[in-house]
């Protein structure tokens, strides 16, 4: 799964890639967690056109009757979204991109558990593959959620955790999220990303706490005992 991201930087090369105008609030996030609004792209067909908006992450099925009674789904598998019926109208008509300057998977051990950051080997943030939900309250009420698609992982996040997520490659970004686009063409999009795509550390457990949102989460962790050899020394 995914729980918590970052998106730190300048997304204007995204921007000028979709022809979009930035958001009028924008700042580096260190810690982002379920519940918290997050920044996506996605497809407005009111407008007919690509935009930008601020979504809830943690999806909230619009057929549930209080969303305040059930968990929110922060996460989806790629392999299933087609027939799921929390899922499948969502990844059919709306799709979004969340962009991400990184992630955290978690490693369990003898000790609890520990925080590792993966963000990309370029300069560039990630795009992560997302779907988005509209609930409707009797009262008037509308949330706007959304979800994280999760594939199995690759070589590199596997040897922390067996899932993560989706990543759409800039080339397919408007193919991902446009109308047209036919679900059943849309799997091959839903891979796990290369190896070489991805850089990894072990970082401090203070990012367990979503009230912890600076760049301290995302530092090194510093060595505990014993020296212990890298993790990631090799991907096979």
């Amino acid at each position: 799964m995914c729980g918590r991201f970052t998106l730190t930087g300048n997304l204007i090369w995204l921007f000028n890639l979709l022809n979009l105008e930035p958001p009028p609030v924008s700042g580096n996030r260190f810690n982002i967690a379920p519940s918290q609004p997050v920044l996506a792209l996605l497809y407005d067909s009111d407008r007919n056109r690509l935009a930008c908006d601020f979504l809830t992450w943690g999806l909230v099925p619009p057929f549930v009757k209080d969303p305040r009674a059930v968990s929110s789904l922060i996460n989806a598998r790629a392999e299933t979204l087609a027939f799921k019926p929390s899922f499948k109208n969502a990844f059919r008509y709306r799709r979004c991109i969340l962009p991400a300057s990184g992630f955290y998977e978690w490693k369990k051990n003898q000790n609890g558990s520990d925080p590792y950051y993966f963000f990309p080997a370029g300069d560039r943030q990630l795009c992560l593959a997302a779907i988005w939900e509209i609930w409707h309250g009797e009262g008037g009420e509308q949330v706007n959620s959304c979800a994280i698609l999760t594939v199995a992982a690759n070589a590199i996040v596997k040897k922390v955790h067996e899932r993560m997520p989706a990543i759409i490659e800039p080339d397919a970004i408007e193919y991902w999220l446009s109308p047209e686009t036919q679900v059943n063409d849309l799997q091959t999009l839903l891979r796990p990303a290369a190896v070489d795509r991805l850089n990894c550390r072990r970082v401090s457990r203070m990012v367990n706490s979503p009230r912890n949102d600076c760049p301290e989460c995302i530092e090194p962790a510093k060595p505990e005992g014993p020296f212990q050899p890298d993790l990631f020394n090799n991907y096979s």
